[in-house]
């Protein structure tokens, strides 16, 4: 899927250089309204046909605030990166909220700012992903089980679950999916708000 993702992005990139996307940009918000839509609908249907929201009654006692840990953790890295790297406030707190979930993190931010912001967001999700990915085994030991489901966010739940398993113990198999569900419950929401703010109070 990431190889995928990144030859779409180098193709709409030589178009772009190309100059034959222009004619494009005239209908491309239009596209991308409709485009969220039908996400947020396959969203829910694959949630319903997994039987994903069943697993957020299993979370119990502290676990409970684990995938809020894991947004707001990904909120304020995004923040302090945005920062030091000198980058546009808004834009860093919402790709770091995105926990990962670039598909949708792309959409909103194409949706509110413009498409080299959306490109950003999706690099951002995409590594996150991939750091998991390659890196569990580490993260495990540096920030222990229960921090590299945070660090997951969103792939906890599919991408990110085997490595998980396989380097912190099948026993946190249900928690990382459970926490993937509610983050990715929540992404949606909490992009575009966590933007909105964050450009209210320190500006673009």
């Amino acid at each position: 899927m990431e190889l995928r993702a990144l030859a779409f992005l180098a193709s709409g990139i030589l178009v772009g250089y190309s100059g034959l996307a222009e004619w494009a940009f005239t209908v491309s918000d239009k596209i991308v309204s409709w485009l969220l839509l039908f996400l947020f609908f396959f969203i829910g249907a694959d949630m319903a046909l997994k039987g994903s929201l069943g697993e957020l009654l299993r979370l119990k006692g502290r676990e409970i605030f684990l995938p809020f840990a894991s947004l707001l953790g990904g909120a304020a890295g995004g923040f302090l990166a945005g920062w030091m790297a000198g980058a546009s406030l808004p834009l860093a707190t919402a790709s770091g909220i995105g926990s990962g979930y670039y598909s949708i993190t792309t959409v909103l931010l194409k949706e509110m700012a413009d498409p080299t912001s959306a490109t950003i967001g999706f690099l951002v999700n995409l590594m996150r992903e991939c750091l998991v990915i390659a890196a569990a085994p580490f993260l495990v030991r540096l920030f222990g089980k229960h921090g590299t489901v945070g660090i997951a966010g969103a792939t906890a739940m599919d991408v990110a679950l085997p490595f998980i398993t396989k380097s912190a113990g099948g026993e946190i198999a249900l928690l990382s999916f459970a926490s993937g569900v509610v983050v990715s419950v929540l992404v949606p929401v909490m992009v575009p708000l966590s933007y909105h703010i964050v450009e209210r109070v320190f500006g673009a």
